[in-house]
């Protein structure tokens, strides 16, 4: 993680606690996010950012149906940010162990140009694939939300 700062500890017996008080970033808020601030709704990232802390430590207790009705709400929108990005995560999996075979082939390969030029296809085909997987997810997220993505946008314009 950028900003974590870890002593070694020269025992070798792995780390100990950090030299430095932990100073994180705040996580970064994407189109996505953007798009779904928009519609009333909110992610894991909206949720922590300040605006929002603040503006929770400053409402008044809810009553005990009206805390459920909200909790069971934002676990609604998490299970569907969770899924949106296992689906994103398992995408980048399969794509990096298909570059990751082709270029081990590749490298078998030697420089045949015509098993060169099948290999690179290979490969070009797999990021098209890793594109339209990805955007499929994105597409069904943003839909969850009540956001239908423009006839005519590209793959990812939506996404960071």
């Amino acid at each position: 993680m950028p900003g974590l700062f870890v002593k070694r500890n020269h025992s070798g017996s792995g780390t100990s606690a950090p030299a430095v008080p932990l100073r994180l970033r705040p996580p970064v808020v994407n189109r996505l996010d953007h798009q779904i601030h928009l519609q009333n709704g909110s992610t894991s990232i909206l949720g922590l950012s300040r605006h929002s802390l603040r503006k929770a430590k400053q409402k008044p207790t809810p009553s005990l149906s009206t805390r459920v009705y909200e909790l069971t709400k934002e676990l609604g929108g998490l299970r569907q940010e969770i899924q949106f990005y296992r689906e994103c995560f398992e995408v980048l999996q399969r794509l990096r162990e298909r570059a990751y075979d082709v270029y081990q082939q590749q490298f078998l390969a030697g420089h045949s140009s015509k098993r060169m030029n099948e290999l690179i296809s290979q490969l070009h085909h797999a990021l098209e694939d890793s594109v339209r997987r990805e955007v499929d997810a994105e597409k069904c997220w943003m839909e969850s939300w009540g956001i239908h993505t423009e006839k005519g946008k590209k793959a990812g314009q939506l996404w960071i």
